[in-house]
């Protein structure tokens, strides 16, 4: 048996060794060296603390994810991925271009001496802007809508104001720090707690991490008062030039929702604005008047109806003259036993006025009176003449009127 086990020992370790030699050279063929591209590696900034301290925030412009090309044997590149590897960028040896160097290593220490790596973009860019600090009040935003019968009087955050730091193109951006309530079906103040929004121009929310809050929650206290529907009145004072008239005084809502405390509204029945003046003007007048200026402090008016807008029309006025004759006049406080003999000179009515109402005005309507019960026996000079007032028309008299007062007895003898 040993004999047979030793016969050919020389052809059977040959065959051992070609064996072996075959079997390397199948896995060499099977496990050959490949490449492949792996894409969007996340790359992590270290060390930006050194620009924070140089009071300068950043932004990567280009190079926040990374690609490679990996080199190796086929059974361990074929199984690699991006979150096989670990990219990153050190900050503080940034150039002066604002590039940094991007280093990428397997994350697995037993494959690092297996493979080659070569990046294909190996710089990351930086936008650099100085960190600025800025100071906003804090706008208290309502929605929704609170029980019928109900309005928001006031609505206040605490803090009011808050400081805002970042990049100086995104702190620019800002015009509101608005905090956002909900009061539907409210009947009742509310107390609570707000998120801070930062808005830009255009009502857009400005989102950024790179900014930074000195509170990003405020307390809200939202004051809810019943209502009560009041008229508007306008009352336009002095007079326009010479030559001009009022036509009309237009504005809207002529009736307005108002808010408070139900003492104080149950005090006020109208808003009376009577602060609009048109003294020497030959124009129109618009003005937009803010309630509030006319409400105690602790009323408001509601929604929309916190402004009004005011237009008084003013135009130019004709003049026209109407003569008066004496058989016009009517005599007032005649005594029986006395005569009266009436003579006028140059006696007449000059109207101003708008045309279209002037145009229409006859002697009958102004209705021209002499008051006689006081004169005297004899001759009466520039008795005075009254007539009677048409709105919208000014009238100015102007001659003389003299009366002869007789007695009814000296004329009988």
């Amino acid at each position: 048996m040993r004999a047979r086990l030793f016969k050919n020992l020389g052809l059977k370790i040959l065959a051992i060794v070609f064996a072996v030699i075959l079997w390397l050279i199948v896995m060499n063929i099977s496990d050959d060296q490949i490449t492949k591209e792996i894409n969007n590696i996340p790359v992590e900034q270290v060390n930006g603390d050194v620009l924070e301290e140089k009071d300068q925030v950043y932004e990567v412009a280009k190079g926040d994810t990374v690609d490679i090309v990996v080199k190796g044997r086929r059974s361990i590149v074929s199984q690699l991925s991006a979150s096989d590897f670990s990219a990153k960028a050190d900050l503080s040896q940034m150039s002066i271009t604002n590039s940094v160097q991007i280093d990428v290593q397997a994350s697995r220490l037993g494959i690092r001496d297996e493979i080659a790596i070569t990046v294909l973009d190996n710089m990351m860019t930086l936008n650099l802007e100085d960190k600025v600090s800025s100071q906003f009040s804090v706008k208290v935003k309502t929605e929704g809508e609170t029980r019928n019968g109900y309005a928001v009087g006031s609505a206040i955050a605490n803090p009011n104001i808050i400081t805002v730091t970042g990049p100086q193109s995104s702190v620019d951006k800002i015009t509101d720090v608005i905090a956002t309530v909900s009061v539907s079906g409210a009947n009742k103040d509310i107390s609570t707690q707000a998120v801070v929004r930062l808005y830009d121009a255009y009502g857009e929310e400005i989102v950024n991490d790179k900014l930074e809050y000195s509170t990003d929650m405020v307390d809200v206290s939202v004051t809810v008062f019943p209502t009560k529907e009041v008229d508007v009145n306008v009352e336009i004072q002095g007079e326009p030039a010479e030559g001009y008239a009022i036509e009309n005084t237009l504005f809207q809502p002529t009736s307005v929702m108002i808010a408070g405390p139900t003492e104080d509204i149950a005090e006020i029945s109208e808003i009376k604005i009577d602060d609009i003046s048109v003294a020497g003007l030959e124009s129109n007048l618009q003005k937009t008047v803010n309630l509030s200026n006319y409400l105690p402090d602790t009323v408001v008016a509601v929604g929309d109806t916190a402004e009004i807008e005011i237009t008084v029309n003013i135009t130019q006025t004709s003049e026209r003259k109407l003569t008066i004759t004496k058989k016009d006049l009517k005599l007032r406080g005649k005594q029986a036993d006395y005569n009266y003999t009436v003579t006028v000179s140059d006696l007449y009515v000059k109207l101003s006025g708008f045309e279209d109402m002037i145009g229409e005005v006859t002697v009958e309507d102004l209705w021209p009176v002499i008051d006689v019960s006081g004169l005297y026996l004899g001759n009466n000079m520039g008795v005075p003449v009254t007539i009677k007032e048409i709105e919208g028309v000014k009238t100015e008299i102007s001659g003389t009127v003299n009366v002869e007062v007789s007695s009814t007895d000296t004329e009988e003898e």
